[in-house]
Formats: structure tokens, sequence, C-alpha cells
């Protein structure tokens, strides 16, 4: 009964003009899109012909070149990421986004284009989908265990997710370690060859991408949380080693970053420091919100979506309803 009760009140508000009040509210802002992964072409289609109907699509460069001279954001600006850098984005959403004639950053993880890692989410998602075993005692760091059901899909979704908000919290060497032991004690080895799921760009997809007027970020070398970084050398490597490979293999400079994990908690202040050393225009985060002339360029907030969301909520976050 309450979920009937908020759905009506959520389609009340929207025949009410209630998004259109949201959107002239926040008018003068910019909001940035986050997006990750990409399966279906037909909702991000319905997604970006919303966007076209009631938004101004800013490129990366056109927003820090606002930013940079302090002129004002055209009126309910949107700009387009994706993170991390998986294929599918180029099998499934740059189609679309190319239709529609929108303009998308690319952040990518450049270890994992060289095929030296997957990403650590993956390899813990790929060890719950893949045991043998129906339960699982997993060992966490200081003693700390976690009884974990596997006796279905949606238990070893939920345990995979459990477990890799567990790992977020450790040193970047404690969850390396957590990682490697989930594998042998769910007795689950990686394939030799990435799995189509979990496969990243190839670097001539990336140029190619780019020659289509894609915009490719950098997103460290290996997905390390920064805040977990102590060794300002191993610092530095992670941020300007994924800025320098990407612009050795596109002959382009690099322009923009964003933080792994990205919340505040997952940026220190040498980390900021070290992006700005690597003059970086922009940086952006997964802190919720929309951004003003006013914030720092390299703390940028955003909107986390997905193109399977619900028209109407996808529709409340981008007027900014919701964050």
């Amino acid at each position: 009964m309450r979920q009937v009760l908020k759905s009506t009140a959520q389609q009340l508000f929207r025949r009410a003009g209630g998004l259109h009040l949201v959107r002239w509210k926040n008018y003068h802002a910019v909001r940035i899109l986050m997006y990750h992964r990409f399966s279906d072409p037909v909702p991000l289609e319905a997604q970006c012909i919303h966007l076209k109907q009631h938004y101004e699509l800013l490129s990366m460069l056109e927003l820090s070149e606002h930013l940079q001279s302090g002129r004002a954001f055209p009126p309910n600006s949107v700009v387009i990421t994706v993170d991390d850098g998986y294929r599918d984005f180029l099998k499934v959403a740059f189609p679309v986004f190319s239709k529609f004639h929108i303009p998308v950053t690319v952040f990518l993880v450049t270890d994992f284009l060289d095929g030296k890692v997957w990403l650590w989410p993956d390899v813990v998602k790929y060890a719950f989908e893949h045991t043998v075993h129906t339960r699982a005692e997993i060992e966490i760091a200081n003693g700390r265990r976690l009884s974990l059901p596997l006796d279905s899909s949606v238990f070893r979704l939920q345990s995979a997710r459990l477990a890799i908000e567990e790992a977020k919290v450790l040193t970047n060497r404690d969850r390396s370690f957590f990682v490697d032991s989930l594998k042998e004690q769910l007795q689950v080895k990686l394939p030799l060859e990435t799995p189509e799921h979990y496969q990243p760009l190839h670097w001539d997809e990336v140029r190619s991408l780019a020659g289509s007027g894609v915009e490719i970020g950098a997103h460290t070398r290996t997905h390390s949380i920064l805040s977990k970084i102590s060794d300002n050398r191993e610092l530095r490597d992670e941020i300007f080693g994924s800025k320098e490979r990407i612009e050795k293999e596109l002959s382009l400079p690099v322009f923009h970053f964003c933080y792994p994990n990205g919340r505040a908690a997952d940026i220190s202040d040498a980390a900021v420091g070290v992006v700005r050393d690597a003059n970086f225009r922009t940086a952006v985060t997964t802190e919720g919100g929309l951004n003003l002339k006013c914030n720092n360029r390299l703390l940028l907030r955003r909107i986390g979506v997905e193109p399977d969301f619900p028209e109407l909520y996808f529709h409340q976050c981008v007027a900014g309803f919701r964050v």
C-alpha cells in the first residue's frame, strides 16, 4: 500500500509540472551524469530523447572552459560521463549517444585496458558467481568473518556486493590480499581470457572513439582508492601514469580525471594535489549533487544513473530532485 501511495504521489507531482519547477529552480547549475555499464540500447535511447528535449548537452571540455572563464553555464546544462572503460560502451552506448549527437567523456583505468588487471570488484563478482560452494565463511581483515549463503543467484549477488563494500574500507594492500584470498576460499580461478561481460575497450577502439569525438579521461592505472595510498610515489604513478599512458596511445592531451570510488572519504588532499600537479582541467567525484560556477573544478559532483533506471526516477535524478 505504501508503495502504491508513493507511486501515485510521484505521478501527481509529475502531472502538476513538478519536474519543470525543479528544472527551473536548478537551471543555473550543471548536472554531470555518471554511467558505468550498458546492456540494452532501447532504454538508453529513451533517456537520450529526454535529455535532448529538456537540457543543454555540454562536453567536459566545454564545461572546463566555462569554469575557467567564469562565464555562466547554459541553462539546464548536462554533461555525460562513463567510468572504467568497458567494451559495452562501444557496442551498446556509443551508437546511441552518437545518433543523438550527445558528447560523452569516458574515463579509463589504463592497466585494465592493458590486460594487466581485472577491475577488483569484477574479480569478487566472478568468484561468487562461479564457486561450487553453497555457503562461505569469508575472512575480511583483523579477524572479521562473514558467513554468506550462496545457494541461489540472488544470494550470490548480494554476497558479492557485501564483500565489495567491506573491501572498500581496507587499505589497498589489504584489499588486494583479501581479493586474492577470496578466490582461494571460494576455489575459483580466473580464466585466461577475460569473459565478454568483463572485457575492457581495446586501444585501437579507444583511438577510433576519440577520432569520433568521444573525450577520453584518466581514471588511474589500477582503480586503487587514492585516500588509501600513503606513498607519494605510488600516488603519482596511479594518477600521472594513467594520464601519460592514454596520451601515449592517443597522441592527444588528457584534460579530465575521475577519482576511483570517488566519495569524499576516498579522496585525500594529497590526491587532489597530485591531480593539480598533473595539470588536469577537471576532476570528478561520485559525491552526489549539482555544480555551480563556484565549485572546485577538481572536486566536481555527479549524479549516478544507469540505463535501466525507471523512467520517472531518471527524470527526477537529472532534474536535481533526488540529489
